[in-house]
């Protein structure tokens, strides 16, 4: 009846040699299966403090109000958290003593160690934390327009990509005969044919396979529904996982989590892993690693094997012609056909 979270932790710093990867969170789960027996006492939960009870408030008003998705919220909620504790860890959350000298600090500290797509991120969630509190009356000035933008103009850079024999190889790394091997050949090779998106293949489910009309229905951006062919070799990757790799359980997404309790894969990044292993595996080393890099390698091998911008964007779902004009920037042959003469050079 004692057993508790901080127990496994002292057994896992007594027994560093007997834990490896999984054991931990076997322990944690048979925890919990306890507690819901009732064997275990259920954990006291700590009471949240000030800035604890501002997350949650800022968070039900992302969900509420601003009707943004989860994916948004817990994108936003830490870096809103991270701005209260480093400017008030010193004393007692008086939002009321925020001034834009603590925004400019906040972000200058951060823009030397942040990218900046996500310094963009950052200074966003800021911007909207900024407004909540300004809209709930915690703050007496409307410090989020002290925010400055971020240089990241679009279309600066040409998209990373892979070949096709690259792709192929990548995906003949994967181990097939195992079931780990079968469910990141199917994801991998619906990121390689159809383009799909990580979080468009983390939210799919059973339902959304029509195996009569060879179709696939995803969720994409926005909560819109996309239809997508079936091809055979997508089809049959997936039917193998579905038949010998996928775990018996109650969930209906379609990939799951190696270890029980069985359920859908946590969010993009879970992706993001499976290519970059993939990848190494495979001896490439790309610039960008994520799963991302799939979308924009069939895009360009379209345009190589010609294609044009409103088909590939056709094939994207992209709504503005302007998101597919990116692709511009790796047609060479194209290219040089527009490019003018350098001035004083003889034509």
């Amino acid at each position: 009846k004692d057993v508790s979270e901080e127990m496994i932790a002292e057994f896992g710093r007594r027994r560093r040699s007997w834990i490896r990867r999984g054991r931990l969170a076997a322990l944690h789960t048979l925890l919990t299966r306890l507690r819901r027996l009732g064997i275990a006492p259920l954990r006291l939960q700590p009471e949240a403090g000030p800035i604890e009870k501002i997350e949650l408030d800022f968070a039900t008003f992302l969900r509420s109000e601003r009707a943004l998705s989860t994916a948004t919220v817990t994108n936003y909620c830490p870096i809103a958290r991270l701005f209260m504790v480093e400017r008030f860890a010193a004393g007692s959350v008086d939002l009321e003593r925020l001034c834009a000298v603590d925004i400019h600090e906040f972000i200058l500290r951060h823009s030397r160690l942040c990218r900046p797509k996500r310094m963009q991120l950052t200074l966003s969630a800021l911007r909207s934390f900024l407004r909540f509190l300004y809209l709930r009356g915690r703050i007496a000035t409307p410090l989020a327009d002290h925010i400055p933008a971020v240089a990241c103009w679009r279309l600066g850079e040409p998209p990373k990509w892979l070949d096709a024999d690259a792709i192929e190889r990548t995906l003949a790394c994967c181990d097939r005969r195992s079931a780990t091997g079968q469910r990141n050949y199917a994801i991998l090779i619906l990121l390689a044919r159809l383009g799909l998106r990580a979080g468009e293949i983390v939210l799919m489910e059973l339902d959304d396979i029509r195996w009569e009309t060879g179709e696939i229905s995803v969720c994409g951006k926005g909560s819109q529904r996309k239809r997508f062919p079936l091809p055979d070799d997508v089809g049959q990757a997936v039917a193998k996982y579905l038949k010998n790799g996928r775990p018996s359980c109650r969930s209906r997404r379609v990939f799951l989590r190696l270890r029980a309790p069985y359920r859908g894969l946590g969010n993009s990044s879970s992706l993001d892993a499976i290519v970059s292993r993939a990848l190494s595996r495979a001896g490439i080393d790309p610039p960008s690693k994520g799963a991302h890099l799939f979308r924009h390698s069939l895009a360009t091998n379209m345009l190589h094997n010609g294609a044009t911008l409103t088909e590939i964007g056709q094939i994207l779902h992209h709504k503005s012609p302007n998101t597919t004009a990116i692709y511009a920037k790796v047609d060479l042959s194209g290219l040089r056909a527009l490019a003018q003469p350098w001035p004083g050079e003889k034509a």
